[in-house]
């Protein structure tokens, strides 16, 4: 497998654009278009929140018919909490997208992110969308993962390539997320897109298990959103075919998630205010859904991810977070380790000298594991830290 440039066009038959409608006051990018020259396979995940964006459940109905040729999306403003109007907002954009497109409306999934509570600025949508359309190109996905970006600080895109059957086939995308980032999908849209052919079945198996192993690992501030969407379109252009069961399934699961693993570390890397990453693995729990507990609880904590702002490894406050999740352990054989340093051993502290404590967290970048000696399962959650910018952000946050 090799990573290629090009995002969410990398692939063979896709174009992408985006263009500034003064959604957002800053006049950058704030709508992209992603478009497939064939209808392609569709797949797709949504946010488990029950309140539920209207976007969301329009392409929850639209992804059931398995075809797609086009993802219209917005920044700036979520259309979320805006009633039947809101539903009527994006059927009339998915709409005027579709003729300009000349393709079955049925088959243009949207998707929105920003402010809840407002309904989209349609007019000045509207007019925009012309433009959007005689944008497409090859070059595009820059503008498209410029304009889904609301507190982003950087634009997040990637691609691998590799050979199936004899083919070289593409997979890349671009996503968006910097906070509202859960562990129950992360808060984010992404696009993803293939030129491989995958029967639609195997495409949402593989997308499940690529968001799973990814998206899912990942958290900013522990909190949900209205608006989650990971979308994946295979329009078989690469003539790469990917069946059930073969090498080529395997090899097809390998690129979709490096491509997905690299996209959410980029969300976390660029979390609201963060100036730490920190991964934490959990060992020898006593189920692999223990140990993603364990690390999901920890990941969550406040007071872990402020002790990661502040770089004072306090084990304390990550046993007691541990402590407080599912997973069952004996606390007398805990064994914790900060970037490979021994911390805790058989539920006690060790003794640090002040000259290791501050070198254990000076990288950007920490890794903390935990042994719990309760069985064979294991699990790992990406996180940022807690910093006053952080607060600073959302205490300004227009609403």
């Amino acid at each position: 497998m090799m990573r290629v440039s090009g995002g969410v066009t990398a692939a063979k038959g896709f174009t992408a654009s985006g263009a500034s409608a003064g959604i957002k006051r800053s006049r950058k990018p704030d709508m992209a278009l992603v478009v497939s020259e064939a209808p392609a396979v569709c797949a797709a995940t949504f946010t488990t929140n029950r309140v539920k964006a209207a976007p969301v459940l329009l392409s929850q109905r639209r992804v059931r018919t398995g075809l797609a040729r086009a993802v219209f999306l917005n920044s700036g403003c979520a259309n979320c909490m805006t009633g039947e109007p809101g539903l009527r907002d994006a059927v009339v954009l998915s709409r005027q997208a579709a003729k300009a497109l000349g393709v079955p409306e049925r088959q243009v999934l949207v998707a929105s992110t920003g402010l809840i509570g407002r309904r989209l600025p349609v007019a000045r949508m509207q007019r925009v969308m012309p433009s959007l359309v005689q944008r497409l190109s090859r070059s595009g996905h820059r503008r498209a993962a410029q304009g889904i970006l609301t507190t982003d600080l950087k634009t997040k895109e990637t691609a691998v390539a590799e050979r199936i059957g004899g083919r070289v086939c593409h997979l890349g995308g671009m996503a968006k997320g910097a906070g509202m980032i859960a562990p129950s999908m992360a808060t984010m849209l992404c696009v993803l897109t293939t030129d491989a052919a995958v029967d639609r079945g195997l495409l949402q198996d593989t997308l499940r298990e690529a968001v799973e192993r990814s998206f899912n690992r990942i958290s900013v501030d522990g909190d949900m959103s209205t608006n989650d969407t990971v979308f994946l379109l295979a329009n078989g252009r690469s003539g790469a075919r990917v069946r059930r069961g073969t090498e080529s399934a395997r090899r097809f699961a390998a690129m979709a998630q490096a491509v997905t693993r690299h996209l959410a570390s980029l969300l976390v890397k660029d979390g609201e205010g963060a100036t730490r990453v920190a991964t934490i693995g959990v060992l020898g729990a006593r189920t692999g859904a223990e140990a993603l507990a364990c690390a999901r609880r920890i990941a969550s904590s406040s007071l872990v991810r402020t002790m990661l702002a502040g770089g004072e490894p306090n084990v304390g406050r990550i046993a007691a977070a541990a402590g407080a999740s599912s997973a069952r352990f004996r606390p007398e054989e805990l064994e914790m380790h900060i970037q490979g340093h021994l911390v805790v051993r058989r539920g006690i502290a060790v003794r640090l000298g002040k000259t290791l404590a501050r070198q254990l967290f000076a990288p950007r970048e920490v890794a903390i594991q935990l042994h719990l000696h309760a069985g064979r399962g294991r699990a790992a959650v990406t996180a940022c830290d807690l910093t006053a910018e952080y607060v600073r952000i959302n205490a300004n946050y227009q609403t």
